[in-house]
């Protein structure tokens, strides 16, 4: 409105400066051969009216125009927000679409999973069945021909009697020197007055349980791990008292070659060697 006013103002103002222009210059000049001077006041007011509506029009054409850009906007924004209505419903129809696949897919693969359990389930039972049937029929059969299952005899385990094996300690020897026993086999070393019994270190099976008896008194040990041992009197091994003994198969036999003994224990060793080879 305020913009409409100021146009008409200067409208009028323009008018009224027309028309004292071309008064002047009329009275001037003396003539009205180029200018169209009003004669009178109505004329006057007959020109700044249509100068008013002029610019009335001018300003209609200008409200017009800005109000059919203002449509415009206004109809180019709500095609914009129902296109972006329009892709939201589709994306959440799309999306409602695929979560319904998504469920019909799980519950037919359970349908189908459970399906199989009952195939599987029935396929056992069938084949149970058959065998039940089976195992009546051939006990039939036997029945008919006269077949009667015996129980097998269970051979009881032969229980082997462990020995007790005597070592006479006679002056400055044992006798037997080399003794061979069995596994789980006990060896009693007797007229020890002056004696004793001791295992050599290196010269026995490997993991076996060293031993070493009390002087002056008899003793009795049982042997249970297969090898060659090697034992001496620890008083008197200088005068190469001492024995051995082969319990079971000579595991052992590459070791005591290779210990490297020496001295009376080597003797010991040689002995042991050659009864071990001659089983």
């Amino acid at each position: 409105m305020r913009h409409s006013r100021s146009i008409i103002t200067a409208a009028i103002i323009i008018a009224i400066a027309v028309f004292v222009v071309a008064a002047v210059s009329s009275f001037i000049s003396g003539t009205s051969e180029h200018y169209d001077r009003p004669s009178s006041p109505e004329q006057v007011l007959e020109k700044m009216s249509e100068a008013v509506e002029s610019t009335d029009e001018t300003t209609q054409v200008e409200e017009t125009t800005t109000a059919s850009e203002q449509v415009s906007q206004a109809a180019q924004q709500e095609a914009e927000a129902l296109e972006s209505n329009t892709e939201e419903e589709v994306l959440n129809n799309t999306n409602e679409a695929v979560e319904s696949a998504i469920e019909t897919a799980k519950e037919t693969s359970k349908t189908v999973s459970d399906r199989a359990d009952e195939a599987i389930a029935a396929a056992e039972n069938s084949a149970a069945e058959g065998r039940a049937d089976a195992e009546a029929r051939l006990q039939e059969v036997e029945k008919e021909a006269g077949i009667t299952e015996e129980p097998a005899e269970v051979a009881e385990p032969a229980t082997v009697e462990s020995k007790n094996h005597t070592v006479t300690a006679q002056g400055l020897i044992y006798e037997p020197l080399v003794l061979t026993i069995a596994p789980g086999d006990s060896v009693s070393w007797t007229n020890m007055s002056t004696h004793n019994t001791e295992s050599i270190e290196g010269l026995i099976p490997e993991g076996a349980e060293m031993w070493m008896s009390e002087m002056s008194e008899n003793f009795s040990r049982t042997f249970t791990q297969e090898g060659i041992y090697i034992y001496k009197c620890t008083p008197h091994f200088g005068a190469g008292m001492g024995g051995a003994i082969i319990v079971g198969k000579p595991v052992n036999l590459e070791q005591i070659k290779n210990s490297g003994a020496k001295g009376a224990a080597k003797r010991l060793v040689n002995k042991a060697v050659q009864a071990a080879e001659a089983m």
